[in-house]
């Protein structure tokens, strides 16, 4: 009976972290502008209110922004006039039509199109590289050029790409228990690229192939801003995505969902890295609002996150950016049984990270009260 009670005590906590301590906001008059959540246009008033409540969200960049020409953009670019810009779309574009003849036509309309509608940006998801099939049952490589014409005109246009290319690396491990990241996968078995493809079309690629082919993306075109999605689709490897940002100036990250990964490396080198690349790193959690108000606090669980998490997943990713605490609950308990340490940021820092970047990158205005350099 002791063993069955202290076991359900480890995953009341494993699921259900403490609530935060109020003295982790040592920098709550620093407004934030987050770069990536998913909210349905409908819900554009009530996400913000949670945004503004729980996380002092000022402005939030909607990853779920639609297609345009009569694929959700206009409903998101509505919202945004409704919001007086708080809530700003991405844009999204079909890039299952490659194999067409029309593709490229078809690219560089959407896209002036997206800008027309005030998008911010492109979003990328990952179904390239891992979901998007072509006709001979390949797969649609993140590096494919006839893609090139996308992201070209991307940057012509002043449109950053945020680009969500493979996943955590886990998932291309095999689903068992032995797997760290088995409460997501044991929910979600399609989250999992190890093996052999469902579609019958051979296996999955690695890890390290479709990380590969996104950085042969990001070099090819240097005059398109990227940002890459989840501390730049590599948080197990900070060395290897403090590599890339000094390799490709155009290069920026967002730390989307991804707080439990990279918050369990060793504090200082974390720290470093954002003291050392201050301008490239942009504040994100991937805070998903369903059509019907369900909650997603960095990844999904077998059931929907209650509204009581929503401030404890706010405070700890505080707590990782302005304390030098040790050991304390990470705010997406499914994506790993494992504590993480805080950075201890200073201010001028953590200015960059909550919003200067944002408006840097995606060209809009810094909150009241706030001027960029």
């Amino acid at each position: 009976m002791v063993a069955v009670a202290a076991m359900t005590i480890a995953i009341a906590w494993r699921v259900w972290p403490d609530a935060p301590r109020a003295s982790t906001r040592r920098f709550a008059d620093i407004p934030r502008i987050d770069v990536h959540v998913h909210v349905p246009p409908a819900l554009a008033e009530r996400a913000l209110r949670t945004f503004r409540e729980h996380g002092g969200v000022v402005m939030a960049l909607n990853a779920s922004g639609g297609h345009p020409n009569g694929g959700g953009l206009e409903e998101s670019a509505e919202a945004m006039r409704r919001t007086n810009g708080a809530l700003r779309p991405y844009c999204h574009l079909d890039l299952s039509r490659v194999e067409r003849a029309d593709f490229a036509d078809y690219a560089r309309r959407s896209l002036h199109a997206c800008r027309d509608a005030g998008a911010v940006g492109l979003k990328v998801f990952k179904a390239l590289g891992l979901g998007i099939s072509l006709a001979d049952g390949s797969l649609l490589a993140v590096d494919d050029p006839r893609l090139d014409v996308v992201f070209e005109t991307a940057g012509e246009l002043a449109l950053p790409v945020l680009i969500h290319s493979g996943d955590p690396q886990a998932f291309f491990e095999p689903a068992t228990r032995d797997n760290e990241r088995w409460d997501e996968l044991s929910a979600h078995p399609s989250w999992s690229f190890h093996g052999a493809r469902p579609d019958g079309h051979g296996a999955w690629p690695s890890w390290r192939e479709v990380f590969e082919q996104y950085e042969r993306r990001v070099a090819r075109h240097p005059r398109t801003r990227f940002l890459g999605a989840h501390f730049g689709n590599a948080p197990e490897e900070p060395e290897t995505v403090a590599r890339m940002l000094d390799a490709y100036p155009n290069l920026f990250v967002e730390t989307g969902a991804r707080i439990p990964e990279i918050g369990r490396h060793d504090p200082a080198r974390m720290r470093a890295l954002f003291v050392r690349h201050r301008e490239r790193i942009l504040f994100g959690t991937d805070f998903q609002i369903g059509a019907r108000g369900t909650l997603v606090l960095g990844s999904a669980g077998r059931e929907a996150d209650p509204p009581s998490r929503v401030p404890v997943f706010y405070e700890a990713h505080f707590r990782y950016f302005e304390t030098a605490d040790r050991r304390f609950a990470h705010p997406t308990p499914i994506q790993g049984d494992w504590t993480i340490d805080g950075l201890d940021l200073p201010r001028d820092v953590l200015e960059d990270l909550y919003w200067r970047n944002a408006t840097r990158l995606f060209g809009i205005s810094a909150p009241p009260g706030r001027s960029t350099p």
